[in-house]
């Protein structure tokens, strides 16, 4: 009852299995309402000091709800640095039980940071701002589509999803503005975000949604957390080219399109990315720190409750 345990929660679409390391858990749960009810009722009777699960493309969020609203500290590891964490440990063999035991050996060897718990409002926008960019890409698919078509009847179906999906889009942008309005935090991050030239609407719900820890994490965690962190790569004599890895993929294709804007329209990126491409560095490499550069800002922005100031940000950035 006293040893405190690590958790590792494997999730699939109807099920979920549960170990512990050290072994004292061993579950195999209903993925639903009543399956996460009992797996709190089971980590509950133990001192659980940390529960790991993989992102699975949704599938575990009611269950990291259900563990937040308990109030045990979770964490939604990247299923890549976990696989790379079991092969580093011998474990090549790959089953829903063998999984969850690694999940909890990860939690106990590497005892990554915990997710903090955010609000309900930033949950429910992070449904809508999904929802938006799944009706995006059916957009893009149909569009796509189109334009190899020469059947009239079909041509016409899809123009009459195309006209559908804009209406959707539509409803979706009037839900989330309506949204953030709605609650006071958000409206006044949005508010701080959007004065940034080069950060529209999208952008600034992309990052409120997906992004909760701005301005919580200092300028090196963010950009970590985001995958645009470089990473050295070098060995003895060999010096290799740094390069980013990993992160949050949404977001940084978002902050990708925000960069490409800002470098147009925004007078202190537009500056740092001419005085890259006069130093002879690659597109890649200028668009990735104006990426980084803009985050950046925008996290010590949030942090410090101030709005756009070209000329305080030149000076500080």
């Amino acid at each position: 009852m006293n040893e405190q345990i690590f958790i590792g929660i494997d999730v699939a679409k109807n099920t979920f299995c549960v170990c512990s390391s050290p072994a004292a858990i061993n579950l195999s749960l209903t993925n639903s309402a009543n399956g996460i009810k009992q797996l709190v009722k089971a980590l509950k009777t133990h001192s659980v000091k940390l529960v790991v699960l993989e992102a699975t493309g949704g599938y575990e969020r009611p269950i990291v709800a259900g563990l937040l609203e308990a109030d045990f500290k979770v964490v939604v590891a990247p299923p890549r640095q976990v696989r790379q964490f079991a092969r580093g440990i011998g474990e090549l063999a790959k089953t829903d039980p063998i999984d969850a035991r690694v999940l909890a050996r990860f939690a106990q060897l590497v005892q990554p940071k915990p997710r903090p718990q955010f609000s309900h409002k930033t949950e429910e926008l992070a449904d809508l701002v999904r929802r938006r960019h799944q009706l995006t890409d059916l957009r893009t698919q149909e569009l796509n589509r189109e334009q190899t078509v020469r059947h009239r009847q079909v041509l016409k179906s899809l123009r009459k999803m195309i006209r559908t999906l804009d209406i959707q889009i539509a409803d979706i942008d009037q839900l989330i503005a309506k949204h953030i309005q709605s609650d006071e935090e958000l409206s006044n991050k949005d508010k701080i975000l959007r004065s940034t030239p080069g950060v529209g609407p999208q952008t600034s719900a992309m990052l409120l949604s997906q992004l909760p820890e701005l301005g919580i994490l200092n300028r090196q965690q963010i950009a970590a957390l985001v995958g645009v962190a470089p990473y050295d790569l070098r060995s003895g004599r060999f010096a290799g080219q740094s390069r980013i890895w990993g992160g949050r993929k949404e977001i940084r294709n978002m902050l990708y399109m925000a960069a490409l804007t800002a470098m147009r329209c925004n007078p202190v990126i537009k500056h740092f990315s001419e005085r890259l491409i006069s130093q002879g560095k690659k597109f890649k490499v200028v668009i990735t720190a104006c990426m980084r550069k803009l985050l950046i800002i925008l996290n010590t922005m949030v942090r410090n409750e101030t709005s756009w100031q070209s000329e305080k940000i030149s000076k500080n950035n």
